[in-house]
């Protein structure tokens, strides 16, 4: 008897927990799709066709002398 007590005293902070962490998920993944809707809708690029391509060069040249 003395169990089940215990277990009605604390039910109401476990209940009290688990809807604060369910308005927190609910909200966060909310502010996250309007994020992403958001982001999707403005403009993007220019999009280089290669654009490490100094850095690849310098890469090689820095291999070339090491190897000479």
């Amino acid at each position: 008897m003395t169990s089940v007590v215990l277990i009605l005293c604390f039910m109401p902070i476990v209940i009290i927990f688990i809807v604060m962490k369910l308005a927190t998920w609910m909200s966060l993944t909310t502010f996250e799709t309007k994020y992403i809707r958001e982001e999707a809708k403005k403009p993007h690029g220019p999009y280089y066709p290669d654009a490490y391509a100094d850095v690849d060069e310098e890469e090689e040249e820095r291999w070339n002398s090491m190897n000479n």
